[in-house]
């Protein structure tokens, strides 16, 4: 009988290829409605994407318009303790 050769784990692939999944930490999406968001938008003069921080210190990024919606959720999750509703992404 023919063995298999030994396949790497995930954490060994991560290692032998590190910075594959280097578009995550550029990809923002607000809270409330899931519209991307670019990083350039937080800078704008004004700015059309802000970051709201909760109690506990995580930051959630949303646009300008939902601002409201967002600081909404971003209460209940101080309130709560559970995670932020977050709607679904879209581009």
């Amino acid at each position: 009988m023919v063995q298999r050769q030994k396949r790497l784990t995930k954490r060994e692939r991560k290692t032998q290829n590190p910075g594959t999944h280097e578009h995550q930490a550029q990809h923002i999406h607000c809270i409330a409605c899931g519209r991307h968001l670019d990083p350039e938008e937080f800078q704008a003069v004004p700015p059309t994407g802000i970051v709201i921080t909760c109690q506990h210190g995580s930051q959630f990024p949303a646009c300008r318009g939902c601002e409201m919606e967002a600081r909404s959720r971003v209460a209940e999750h101080d309130r709560t303790g559970q995670p932020p509703r977050v709607a679904g992404a879209w581009h």
